[in-house]
């Protein structure tokens, strides 16, 4: 265990901090919560809320 390789999902952060009425950041499309989460969550809950990105950004705009 100590020799196998994390694998790090980065965070889709944009720099552009901002919500909008449904509470999605405006720049990164995710939720007040799950950016304060981001370094704790495990990377399948990562893989999922990045798999949603692109459909709330869709929803968006």
């Amino acid at each position: 265990m100590a020799n196998e390789k994390i694998k790090e999902i980065n965070s889709p952060c944009v720099g552009i901090c901002q919500y909008n009425n449904e509470e999605f950041c405006i720049g990164c499309f995710r939720t007040a919560e799950e950016i304060s989460q981001w370094t704790i969550i495990k990377d399948d809950e990562r893989e999922r809320i990045m798999g949603e990105l692109d459909t709330r950004m869709k929803k968006l705009f």
